[in-house]
């Protein structure tokens, strides 16, 4: 258990000594010179899931940085486009419906039309740079994974030397192509007012009163159930939250979501206001923003509180915390070490040792701590 968040924020400050010489490991292999022109138009094709593609963030601000003056189009599937939409960084998101063989080929025209001068790929996979190859675009650059070494004209090697790293350092490591230095950078999140407003007004018709305290519940996680805390101890901590400072709950989700949500509302004395199912993720991250406070598993949305500097406690058992935890000074991390965990797995084969070992009144006490601080 321990706060490690805290621990980030000094390392981006002042630089603990094995990020910067981690980055300075990874090998830069220029198969084709970089033009001496900084490119006007670049591709960067995003992650897939919604915290994965908050984490790329703050490789794009360091990206906008290096090209100021450059168009930059993110390329990114429907489910994590809008966590780009407003950010300053970014010039046009594309949406690409899927790798299918039609999409990706009616893609690969598209973007050979736009007349590309560099992509930057996040994903490791072969056909983020198939897709790159095939549109024609000069420049490209990303991890020599997968065996696309082939398909790239900038390779970063090494990228397993990061592996003791948090992900965003691991994204970062991409601006090595352009240079020595990286930049350093939280992860942040961008709403306008109007966002802010619907919000509002959403919780206003579902009865909640914004003025007052409330807190936020993430009980879903995409990956699989050894992610998930109990339905019943969620409830419990709602319950108790609600008693102690008259919290009004909010349940936030998927779609997929919707049966441990329903759990959740069962078993709470005072049902709370179910939002999971209910509002697309810019709503989603409108409503976040008037929490005091998320309680969630490691989930998405857990790292868009992180990206938009509210206040959360994170529930880890099975996922690896050094290299997907909150990137925030604002989290307390939960988590009890067991000779299992991290097991990535999707299901707990055997007592979920992780997840049970954390109770009901440490997140309380947690919590606690966040919504009483004084600064």
């Amino acid at each position: 258990m321990g706060n490690l968040a805290a621990i980030r924020e000094a390392g981006l400050r002042a630089g603990p000594e094995d990020i910067p010489a981690a980055l300075q490991s990874l090998t830069v292999v220029l198969r084709r010179p970089l033009p001496e022109t900084p490119p006007q138009r670049l591709l960067v094709r995003a992650t897939n899931w919604v915290g994965d593609a908050v984490l790329i963030l703050p490789a794009l601000s360091g990206l906008r940085a290096r090209f100021p003056q450059a168009h930059m189009a993110v390329l990114a599937v429907p489910r994590v486009a809008p966590v780009f939409q407003g950010h300053p960084a970014v010039s046009e998101i594309i949406p690409y419906a899927g790798p299918d063989n039609k999409g990706r080929w009616q893609l690969i025209k598209q973007l050979r039309a736009r007349r590309f001068d560099l992509a930057l790929l996040f994903p490791n996979s072969f056909e983020s740079a198939l897709v790159a190859w095939g549109a024609g675009i000069p420049q490209r650059v990303g991890y020599n994974t997968e065996y696309r070494t082939p398909l790239l004209t900038t390779v970063i090697k090494g990228p397993e030397k990061l592996g003791h790293l948090h992900q965003v350092y691991r994204h970062l490591g991409l601006l090595r192509a352009f240079g020595k230095r990286v930049p350093m950078a939280f992860p942040k999140l961008y709403l306008e007012v109007r966002e802010l407003v619907q919000a509002q007004d959403l919780l206003t018709q579902r009865g909640i009163d914004s003025r007052q305290l409330i807190i936020g519940l993430s009980p879903g996680a995409t990956y699989g159930t050894a992610k998930q805390w109990y339905p019943e101890r969620f409830a419990a901590v709602a319950d108790h939250l609600q008693r102690e400072f008259a919290a009004q709950l909010v349940l936030l989700g998927g779609p997929g979501d919707a049966e441990v949500a329903g759990r959740i509302v069962n078993q709470m004395r005072r049902p709370p206001v179910n939002l999971v199912g209910d509002t697309d993720l810019r709503t989603a991250l409108a409503v976040i923003k008037h929490l005091a406070l998320l309680i969630t598993n490691d989930s998405g949305l857990m790292h868009v509180a992180a990206a938009l500097g509210v206040p959360l406690v994170a529930l880890f058992g099975s996922t690896d915390l050094d290299s997907t935890g909150p990137f925030t000074p604002l989290a307390t991390v939960l988590r009890h070490p067991v000779p299992c965990s991290p097991c990535l797995k999707r299901e707990c084969p055997t007592d979920h040792r992780c997840m049970e070992l954390i109770t009901v009144t440490e997140v309380v006490a947690a919590a606690r701590n966040w919504l009483t601080r004084t600064t």
